[in-house]
Order: structure tokens, then sequence, then C-alpha cells
């Protein structure tokens, strides 16, 4: 009977210290490479550029329409973003991206601005609007190559939401007239892409991101490039503080029966965020 209590507690002894290994392990690291869900909730400060074109039925393509330039868009923007990352099973993640961007300006043409069928005319006033939303869902398998780095591949799918509206005087019947013209579309691009992180200390990561879209699909045809780098501190147990550099650059062609034309936009500039893991 002593033999088997003194077994007994031999084994909690190897438990408890292989435990306390473990746990020391887990510490060892930032925890972006050890807990489950990771939420980053924050404010991204891009400088953007809009591009926006609309074919004309008669005259085919007409040259895109400068947002910033021509229209009197904002080049800065403040946009809210959110980031979530659910790690499962041993070697596969989920990740999902959602932040959306709009605006609306005024301005005197300096010249006259052609959109679809219809020319703006110079001189008179308009009021421009747009908005874009994305939504990315990314699907990846982690390699580990050491302790403190790993890096992973997968595929996913950005889903974007985009709309544009002009009004104001055109020129019609040999005379002016008001008229407000709008276009919109909704677009589901797929896209491979790869992510790396490293951890510098358990307080202290490292992490990239990119994402990469070239190709036809439906309606829709172009390039997408969406990429991040940047640095997290862990605060507390489960929160920290981060900082990245983020890309989105967009060029899509659109060929639908309301909108046949074009959309670029690029967002490029700073994201701060609070980061949350368990």
């Amino acid at each position: 009977m002593k033999c088997v209590k003194g077994a007994v507690l031999i084994g909690m002894i190897l438990v408890g210290e292989s435990g306390l290994l473990l746990a020391e392990e887990r510490d060892d690291v930032h925890p972006y490479l050890t807990e489950t869900f990771i939420v980053e909730l924050g404010a991204y400060f891009p400088e953007r550029k809009l591009r926006i074109g609309v074919d004309g039925p008669v005259s085919g393509p007409n040259d895109s329409i400068e947002f910033q330039g021509e229209l009197g868009h904002r080049r800065s923007d403040e946009v809210f973003s959110l980031n979530f990352g659910w790690r499962f099973g041993e070697k596969w993640q989920l990740g999902m991206q959602y932040f959306e961007s709009s605006g609306v300006s005024s301005a005197i043409l300096e010249e006259d601005v052609e959109w679809g069928p219809f020319v703006f005319a110079e001189g008179s006033g308009i009021v421009a609007s747009q908005e874009f939303s994305l939504a990315r869902v990314f699907f990846a398998r982690s390699f580990e190559t050491s302790e403190r780095q790993e890096f992973g591949v997968g595929i996913g799918f950005h889903w974007l939401e985009l709309a544009a509206s002009i009004e104001g005087n055109v020129i019609a019947g040999g005379g002016t007239l008001f008229r407000r013209e709008a276009v919109s579309a909704s677009a589901p691009l797929p896209n491979i892409g790869a992510w790396y992180t490293y951890s510098i200390s358990p307080r202290w990561a490292l992490k990239g991101r990119l994402d990469w879209l070239s190709a036809s699909v439906g309606d829709y045809d172009g390039r997408l490039v969406n990429a991040s780098l940047g640095v997290n501190y862990q605060v507390f147990e489960h929160a920290g503080l981060g900082l990245s550099y983020n890309l989105f650059d967009l060029e899509v062609g659109v060929s639908k029966s309301g909108w046949r034309g074009r959309w670029e936009t690029n967002y490029e500039g700073p994201y701060v965020y609070l980061s949350f893991f368990w």
C-alpha cells in the first residue's frame, strides 16, 4: 500500500513539474504564438487615393475621375478597423478583417467631367460621395520553424462593397439641368496569401501579412494587394498594444448591367490598435 501511495505521489510530482515546464515554455513567447483567439480593435490612418470611371454607352471607356483632385475629396482618412484570429487544431488558423471608408465632398469643376452618358459642366458646383467597405476571410495552415516563429499560407476571399455618386448640373439639349448619377457593386474576390510571426520576447512580437490576387471573377477583373507589417507589445496577460503599416491597393474592372467601368483605390498608412488574446 505504501508503494502504491509512493508511486501516486511521484506521479503527481512529475505531472506537476511537467505542467510547470509547459507553462514556463508557454510564457517564454508572445501570446500571438500560443493563444487560441486574437482580436485587434483600432484606427487606421491612411492616405487614400480614389479614381472611378463609368463607361458611356456610345463613347465607350471614359477617363477615370480622381476624387481627391477633381472632386475635392480629402486625401487623409480615419478608418475603424477590426481583425480577428482563431487558432484551431494543431496547424490551422482562420483570420478575419473588416474596415470601411466613406466621404462626401463639394467642388467647383475646373473642367468638364464625363460620367457615363452625361457631362457635368465646367464651372458648376457638384457634390460627390463614395462608400467603400471590405470584409476579409482567410483560412491558412501554419508551420512552426522554431519555438519563436511560425508562418502560414492559405486561401481566402475579400468581399467588397463599392458605391459612388455625383450630383450637379449636366450639359443636355444645348442647356444644363440638375442630375444625380450613382453606381454601386458588390464584389467577392478570392485571393492567396501568407503571414509570418516572430516572438522577440514574451512581450514583443513582429508580424507581417500579404494577400494577393490578379484574376477575372465573374463581372470583375483586376488586381488586389492587402499587406501589413508591424509590432505588438503585451501590456497585460490578455491585452496588448500594436502598431503596423498597412497597404490596401485595388484596381478592378466592373462589367455589370448598371455599371461598366473601373474602381481604383489605394489606402496606405499606420494602424494603431488594442489587442486581446486568450
